[in-house]
């Protein structure tokens, strides 16, 4: 019996972690297509594509004018920050004093 494991034997993290991203990388998995010979279920399908193009094509595009929407929510805000005070000589002696709040005469 082997009480010291031998270098083949041991778990290696590194050995683990090259084998994970090269597989990740090299490996890709396909669906599986199954060919079905049914007119029944042809037709079916082809009548249920015919009803999505003339609903998506007619109703929503032509009738509804869905090419035309647009969206009238707000999508952004703005704000601003003033600090101090701003100070504009008229003649006759008047000023006119700006702050962050408005402005005072």
């Amino acid at each position: 019996m082997d009480t010291i494991p031998s270098p083949g034997k041991r778990f290696s993290w590194r050995r683990f972690i090259k084998q994970q991203l090269y597989g990740f990388i090299t490996e890709y998995e396909t669906p599986k297509i199954a060919m079905i010979h049914s007119f029944t279920i042809t037709i079916l399908l082809r009548f249920m594509q015919t009803i999505l193009l003339i609903y998506s094509v007619f109703y929503l595009l032509i009738y509804k004018r869905g090419y035309q929407k647009q969206d009238v929510s707000i999508i952004s805000s703005v704000t601003l920050k003033v600090k101090g005070i701003g100070f504009v000589h008229k003649a006759n002696n008047q000023s006119y004093i700006f702050d962050g709040t408005g402005m005072f005469i």
